[in-house]
């Protein structure tokens, strides 16, 4: 009876927290380093690819290659700080980093594929659907449907993350549907997470997801590579030689790779993958104040808007009956 009455922790939820502060700085850190990608794919590229749209290869090797240095990066420093994650190895955690690998490979790739030719507030909105994905999914799987409190909760924060940034424009085309599909793909990631890290040692599988995101990336980046519309391999060296991608590269990889998907990886599961996703969905709301307080953007009524909707969703997620909850 006396555990009954303890307060509950709120340890994972402050720690979900701190993780979408990192995820909030990192969305300035990505664009840094995919603004200097695109700078030197126009300078070194072919003639015939110079001056016009970034084309679909362009973004693929530089996405790819980001990518796949970010994560084998982090899985070179957990491997080397973690003799936990390197004993825990075992075919389980390969399996289940496979999983989670993969989900989130395609859910980075659907997103940045999207967001290149689409605005970035349409493609904040629609990656905000994952809110109610991850509900719907879990609703699916468990087969049971989540508590009222957090269906109004995920409700309120998707309308939050889809308008901080300004009403979105949808029409839906290629770049659209590719969004949406990686709203999808991330609702799955945390479903998943929360079932594969209360089976298996989440410090060994955020080892083995990082090697696979590096796998996998790194073949998208090969295949940019191969286009006759992208610089050649001797060109890449003079890319990983300037300062505006290095940086953003270095923190990505250490803040944002190594150090916040390890403290999802071991408290997310404490939490109901619903609630876990209303407070991942706080995400945005410290990319636009880390944007303003940079000067990149000004204030206006839908960050208030958009950011108290958030909020708002993530109090009454906290609603609980006073019996049974989880």
């Amino acid at each position: 009876m006396a555990d009954a009455a303890a307060p509950r922790s709120r340890r994972p939820e402050l720690a979900i927290l701190l993780v979408t502060l990192i995820w909030g700085a990192a969305f300035v850190w990505m664009k840094q380093a995919l603004d200097a990608g695109e700078a030197w794919h126009v300078d070194r590229a072919p003639g015939a690819a110079r001056g016009g749209a970034h084309p679909a290869a362009g973004l693929a090797l530089v996405v790819g290659l980001f990518m796949a240095l970010r994560f084998a990066g982090a899985a070179l420093l957990l491997a080397l700080v973690s003799r936990r994650a390197r004993q825990g190895l075992d075919g389980a955690a390969w399996r289940g980093g496979l999983i989670l690998g993969g989900l989130l490979v395609g859910g980075f790739l659907l997103q940045m594929f999207g967001l290149a030719s689409i605005p970035s507030s349409v493609s904040a909105f629609l990656t905000s659907l994952y809110v109610l994905f991850t509900a719907a999914s879990e609703a699916v799987i468990a087969r049971r449907a989540p508590r009222g409190p957090l269906i109004v909760g995920a409700l309120l924060a998707t309308a939050g993350a889809a308008y901080i940034g300004g009403p979105p424009q949808v029409s839906f085309g290629v770049g659209e549907w590719l969004t949406v599909g990686s709203a999808l793909v991330f609702a799955l990631h945390i479903v998943f997470t929360d079932r594969i890290t209360k089976r298996v040692d989440p410090v060994a599988v955020t080892l083995s997801s990082f090697l696979v995101v590096a796998g996998a990336s790194l073949g998208v980046a090969l295949l940019g590579l191969a286009s006759p519309a992208t610089p050649t391999l001797a060109d890449v060296g003079a890319l990983l030689s300037m300062g505006q991608f290095l940086v953003p590269l270095a923190l990505t990889t250490v803040l944002a790779t190594l150090v916040a998907i390890t403290i999802m990886n071991l408290f997310q599961r404490e939490l109901d993958p619903v609630r876990a996703a209303i407070l991942y969905a706080v995400e945005p709301v410290w990319a636009a104040l880390i944007a303003l307080g940079l000067g990149m953007e000004a204030p206006n009524r839908w960050l208030f808007l958009g950011g108290g909707a958030l909020l708002a969703g993530n109090w009454i997620a906290e609603l609980r009956p006073s019996r049974g909850a989880r």
